[in-house]
This record gives structure tokens, sequence and C-alpha cells, in this order.
């Protein structure tokens, strides 16, 4: 058994198709074909169906493509393994950042994580939560920095970093927009913009209050853009709903559009995950620290602030 051919397997177990595989490797489809044939035969199970048009794994595929990708995982953190066991803080650090925290967050730090460790190489990408959680456990990501708690299968260490305030960004031609505090109950739901369904942020959101977005008759706006909705809020009118950290880059002549939620604070906690096996742990643990030092100090603590949920179950 080979690592090769555990990446066909896992391949063909993704792709369904010899064809895609063999694209996606740059190798020949015989090829492809005759390593998983040749694992089939050394494992003694058949670990895919063929019998369809997508080639499909058996019950024995699905369990043995679980432990050969963690297995793939760990072979890849070996590359690093001898560089992570000295105490410089220096290498390569891959993570990746919910779009709904990345603009607001990622200038908040990098600047200072750049000045307090020059040896580290920081790649940063935004993926949805899912996305990020796969790249984990396949090795893409060695990090990501998300919304928490969720439900994931993974072996994973959740190590939480601070709690984010729900605001309301009340446009001034709105009748609400004279109150510092706003009861939501109270709110007419109509005039609520938010962003598309599927982001982790719109399902707090709906968590908060039972909304749906927008749906005026002849204007219907979906966007992952949280700035983009406070621009249709400036201009067209209504309210939405904003992440603290994006409230810190508001122009001061529009801050009074920003008005706290009445009663206990309702946060969302951002937490850095990483599988309990990853190697790359001092890296990780100096982005966290560099964070934790960088963003406003009343959101580190959870007291008083109660944590809406995600409703983020892994498939």
């Amino acid at each position: 058994m080979t690592l090769k051919q555990l990446n066909y397997a896992l391949a063909l177990g993704r792709l369904g198709s010899y064809i895609n595989v063999a694209k996606s490797m740059g190798v020949s489809q015989p090829a492809v074909t005759l390593q998983i044939q040749a694992l089939e035969e050394e494992l003694g199970i058949i670990l895919f169906d063929r019998s369809t048009k997508s080639v499909e794994p058996t019950l024995n595929g699905i369990a043995f493509l679980e432990k050969a990708q963690a297995l793939l995982t760990e072979s890849k953190q070996l590359e690093d393994f001898a560089i992570q066991l000295s105490e410089e803080v220096r290498g390569e650090l891959c993570l990746g950042i919910i779009p709904s925290l990345s603009p607001f967050l990622v200038p908040l730090f990098i600047d200072e994580l750049n000045k307090k460790y020059p040896k580290m190489k920081l790649k940063i990408q935004e993926a949805i939560t899912e996305d990020i959680l796969e790249g984990i456990k396949t090795g893409t990501y060695h990090g990501g920095i998300l919304s928490t708690p969720i439900i994931s299968k993974g072996n994973l260490e959740v190590k939480p970093l601070f709690y984010e305030r729900f605001y309301l960004y009340v446009s001034d031609k709105h009748q609400l927009y004279s109150q510092e505090e706003i009861d939501i109950s109270s709110m007419d739901y109509s005039d609520v913009w938010l962003l598309k369904e599927g982001n982790c942020f719109m399902d707090q959101v709906t968590n908060i209050c039972s909304i749906q977005p927008n749906q005026n008759e002849n204007f219907v706006y979906e966007s992952n853009n949280i700035d983009a909705l406070r621009r249709i809020v400036e201009y067209k009118g209504g309210i939405t709903f904003l992440p603290e950290l994006s409230t810190l880059m508001i122009p001061s002549e529009q801050e009074e559009m920003i008005k706290d939620i009445k009663g206990k604070k309702k946060v969302r906690e951002i937490s850095m995950l990483s599988l309990k096996t990853e190697v790359r742990r001092n890296l990780i643990n100096a982005v966290c620290e560099v964070i934790k030092e960088c963003v406003p100090s009343q959101m580190l603590g959870r007291e008083d602030k109660e944590i809406v949920k995600t409703n983020f179950v892994e498939k």
C-alpha cells in the first residue's frame, strides 16, 4: 500500500470518475485504474461500486477512505515536523477565515504579526465554515478562524479568541433612528436587509429574531458582503445587523446609525480551530496571541454575554 494509491482512492471517492481523477492528477486513466485495483487486491475488499454511471464508495470503502484521509493529513504534517520542534516561530501557516469576519479582523492584526514574527509566512483564504472544516481535515488549511460553537465529526481543538457583539445599523430616515437602544421585537422585519442564506452570520441573526431576508417587490438584493448591506441601508433606507469589528471602520459622521440591541449583550464566539494532531501548533498559538492583543479588550471576556448559536452541523 502506498500514499499514491491512497491519494488516488480519495480522489476517486471525491470525483466519482477515473477520467476526472486522471485529469486532476496529471496521469493516464489506466494508471489510476491499475493503482486502485492493486490497492483493493492487497486489502481484499472492494472499495468502489462500479455498477453505476458514477463510481461510488462501498460501505467498506467509505470507512477505509475516512482512515486514509486521516493518514494522508498526518503524512503531510511530517514535512514541517522538524521545524516545529524548534521553539522559533518560523515557517508557513495557511488559515481559512469566514467572509463575515475576514475584512474586519485581518487588517487589525496582520502588521503586528509580521513585526513580531517576521519568519512566519501566513496565508489567509476566505471560505465558508463547511469548506474550512473540510480543508482542515485534508490538510489544505492548518487551521481556521470561524464562529462557534459548531457540531463537527472532526478531531478538532477549539480555542475561543473573542466575543463579538451584534449591533443594528439604522438609516437616518427610519423611525427607529432616534433610539439609542432598540428592542428587536418592535422592528418591522420587512425593513431589515440580511446576508445571503447559508452564511453563518445570517444563521445567527435569524436565531436572534425570527426574520427572513428582505423581499421587496421592486428590489431583491442578495449579498455575502456586510459592507454592501451597510451601503444599502445608507442609500436606500432600512436596517441591517453588523458584527462589532465592522463598526470600528465606520466613518464618524455615520456612527449615530449604530444602535445597541436592548437586553443582554448578544455575541458570536470567534474561535481558532485546528486538528489536535496539528504540528504547527506554535505558529497557530502565535497567531492567536497576536489576535487577542489587537482586538478591543472588551471583546476578550464572555461574562454577561449571550453566545448566539450557529446552527452549523457537519454532514
